[in-house]
């Protein structure tokens, strides 16, 4: 049996005796090793090393037993910081005090490889339990001598797995609904997971490194996504700078007796009114759900690479599934890698059907075998989108086909 296939079993013993029932460990292989993630680590903490930065992911804070550090500047890993034992040391020498953690929030965009392997071992869960339609966001973590009581104000809206990578993690959960609490701890090579509705208080031990992802239940997410949406669509309708009036008072009354209600608060409420009957709402929804299904929903997704149209006798190799939605007649949503795109006409179909995970070929046989000009600018800018999103390899050139 192959170790894939090892791994898909244990998701499914996983899914049948835990998922959305009860926490536990679980021996899962994890997708990388304590040494790949401290690289991604430090190469995600070096803009942070000299200033705060706000708004950007991947988002990196340094906690200590004492609080939060805003600006830990050199406190964070650098370059000389070989792996996490040094750094950890290093980082709680310069403290002056034990207990310190550092999280690194959404960063495995940074490393295409990296994210491709979380993607990869989460898709087998979620062909037990089902596909989220919302993000997953995974979170690097590397700890010495510190508790942390991040999930002791609120039950988790989120469901968590966490993978062990180095050093030991203790976990002590509460069921919101009230109950005994619940002890669990895990060691490198094992995971652990609650379902959402437990508080929890952590305990990382002489030196720890995790690899965290947080699947999104509540039903309030859902409602803040499609809201976000929402929000967009009433601003690119609207077309102004969404200033807030001054509006004198008391307001003059209308014929009827009523105050008016400020004009520039009426043309949002038609606007969102509009736009939840727009179709634009339901395709941008559409999108996102293509784009999500394609990555796993580990999200951000790494950016596309460059790519230029292949000559015609260049052989291709088609690496991932490609994953397609219905948009309308002769309309499909593609995507791959954590990007979607339109794909109109109705030749879509038919490339589409030629572009099967191991399938290799040449782009003038892909051509043909679509009724097309083996030069033909729409099948050679697809194949180039293809390729930037790494769903196809670009091979050797052939001459002559």
């Amino acid at each position: 049996m192959s170790d894939k296939s090892q791994q898909h079993v244990k998701w499914d013993e996983f899914a049948r005796d835990r998922w959305g029932r009860r926490p536990g460990r679980f021996t899962v292989p994890a997708p990388a090793s304590a040494e790949r993630v401290h690289e991604l680590v430090v190469k995600a903490a070096e803009p942070f090393r000299v200033g705060t930065v706000y708004g950007a992911l991947p988002k990196v804070r340094l906690h200590t037993s004492r609080g939060w550090l805003g600006a830990p500047g050199r406190l964070l890993p650098g370059a000389n910081d070989a792996d996490p034992e040094r750094y950890l040391a290093r980082a709680e020498r310069e403290l002056g005090f034990p207990g310190l953690l550092l999280s690194v929030h959404r960063p495995l965009h940074l490393d295409y490889a990296l994210w491709a392997a979380v993607r990869d071992a989460l898709t087998g869960l979620w062909r037990t339990v089902g596909h989220p339609c919302l993000p997953v966001e995974a979170e690097l973590t590397e700890a010495r001598r510190f508790t942390w009581d991040r999930g002791m104000s609120a039950p988790s809206e989120h469901a968590v797995l966490i993978w062990v990578l180095e050093g030991t993690l203790e976990a002590t959960l509460w069921p919101g609904t009230g109950g005994q609490p619940v002890e669990l701890a895990a060691c490198a090579g094992e995971l652990l997971y609650w379902p959402d509705g437990y508080r929890s208080r952590e305990r990382h031990a002489e030196r720890c490194v995790t690899l965290r992802v947080h699947v999104p239940r509540a039903p309030r997410l859902a409602m803040a996504a499609v809201r976000t949406l929402l929000a967009d669509a009433v601003h690119d309708r609207l077309g102004h700078d969404g200033s807030v009036p001054l509006l004198p008072f008391p307001a003059p009354t209308a014929s009827d007796g009523m105050a008016p209600v400020a004009q520039a608060l009426a043309d949002v409420g038609e606007a969102a009114g509009a736009a939840m009957k727009d179709e634009h709402l339901a395709r941008a929804l559409r999108v996102r759900w293509a784009a999500l299904r394609s990555s796993a929903g580990v999200d951000p997704a790494p950016p596309p690479r460059p790519t230029a149209p292949p000559a015609p006798g260049c052989r291709i190799k088609v690496v991932r599934e490609i994953i397609r939605i219905p948009d309308g007649p002769h309309r499909w949503i593609w995507a791959a890698e954590g990007h979607a795109f339109p794909v109109g006409g109705s030749a879509g179909a038919r490339i589409a059907e030629q572009l099967v995970p191991g399938r290799d070929l040449t782009v003038a046989q892909l051509c043909r075998t679509v009724g097309a000009d083996e030069n033909n600018t729409a099948v050679l800018s697809l194949v180039a989108k293809l390729a930037g999103l790494r769903a196809i390899e670009l091979l050797d050139e052939e001459a002559g086909l």
